[in-house]
């Protein structure tokens, strides 16, 4: 259950009040009067918030005038009964494009926190990798920030906003380079401490076909392609439900993380030591991650649009705050304008016919009072 405020100027209140009521259904309207606008308050259910919204901004409230706010009802009492319903499944997000479009740019966005995620998360993929230790390469997924990004390009796609398309995919871009970064560090470190017979160990297990999570990751399979078709439209429905929570990224951060790390490890451990079949583990992984990428954000942007989600509509430059519209003095159903005080007019103090003696003036020491 959501409740959704709307602040109109008094101007529009009456047309606004109408096309909720009529149009929207909605009759438990509560109105309250401030010094230059009207505030509508009424709670609607979550699956349909995304279509009102849309069905107010079509009128002009909140892009040419007005705000829209969302608040988020825990419970609300008296509980209303639920209705059994033999419609169709509902395949509308459950928020309003507004609420996942803020959602997912502050999931998308650069800070400390993301570049520090991004670092220790690639270290323990690397780690997990060199040990071949699926529990330290899961471990590194929910670490991962890369699921924010990855949202940020679909729903920036989706909704035509091209300022979250380009930060979720600098973002995204960060992190890789980042990861790969890591995974280069690490092959530095491995061949200053001598690893030759860890790249001996790898060529005969690629001999043998012997799997590891630093093999199977050579290149990709029909599998990986299956897992990421899923990946994307699972993370995208999740989203719209307003489920943020860091372990439905960890589809994504499986398909992403480890193999960035064991591209740039492979490849440069592969160079150091001379060895092409190392060097085609590394390019195998590269060709994964570039696949990974591609598919879920293909795959989350059509997820998006059968959840419904249009274009944002942004305020327009015509755009009034409510404090701009001016009061009119018509009377109307839903506001009567205070009545102005009378002028206020100067009555001068009636003359007083008798004045008050005044006082006799003080003689001065050698001056004697006259008789009569």
């Amino acid at each position: 259950m959501k409740q959704v405020q709307i602040t109109v100027p008094y101007e529009k209140t009456e047309a606004v009040f109408d096309f909720v009521v009529d149009s929207l259904s909605i009759n438990n309207i509560t109105k309250f009067n401030t010094d230059n606008a009207h505030l509508l308050q009424f709670r609607i259910p979550d699956d349909q918030v995304n279509e009102a919204i849309e069905k107010l901004k079509s009128r002009g409230v909140g892009v040419e005038y007005g705000f829209i706010d969302i608040l988020d009802l825990k419970a609300t009492l008296p509980r209303e009964a639920e209705e059994v319903s033999a419609t169709k499944i509902q395949r509308d997000a459950s928020l309003a494009v507004d609420e996942i479009y803020e959602n997912v740019k502050k999931q998308a966005s650069l800070s400390f926190d993301f570049i520090a995620f991004s670092i220790l998360a690639a270290a323990m993929a690397g780690f997990g990798l060199l040990q071949n230790n699926t529990t330290v390469i899961v471990a590194s997924m929910l670490l991962s920030p890369l699921m924010g990004p990855m949202l940020g390009v679909a729903l920036g796609y989706v909704v035509r906003d091209r300022a979250l398309f380009i930060k979720g995919t600098r973002n995204e871009l960060i992190s890789l380079a980042l990861s790969f970064a890591v995974g280069i560090v690490m092959a530095i470190i491995l061949f200053i401490v001598g690893s030759g017979g860890y790249v001996n160990l790898l060529e005969d297990q690629l001999h043998n076909d012997i799997i590891t999570e630093v093999t199977r990751r050579a290149g990709f399979s029909w599998i990986d392609v299956g897992v990421a078709l899923i990946s994307g439209p699972a993370v995208a429905v999740s989203v719209t439900r307003g489920d943020m929570s860091s372990l439905v990224g960890v589809a994504i951060s499986a398909a992403l993380m480890p193999p960035a790390v064991n591209a740039a490890l492979m490849m440069l451990l592969g160079i150091m030591y001379a060895s092409p079949a190392v060097i085609g583990i590394g390019i195998g992984s590269l060709e994964l991650l570039a696949m990974n990428i591609i598919l879920i954000d293909l795959a989350a942007i059509v997820m998006f649009r059968i959840k419904k989600l249009t274009p944002l509509a942004n305020r327009s430059a015509t755009w009034t705050a409510v404090t701009q519209f001016t009061k009119t003095r018509s009377e109307s159903l839903y506001h009567k304008p205070r009545s102005e005080p009378a002028e206020a007019k100067f009555t001068p103090a009636p003359a007083q016919e008798e004045q008050s003696p005044q006082p006799k003036p003080k003689m001065k020491d050698n001056e004697q009072e006259k008789p009569g």
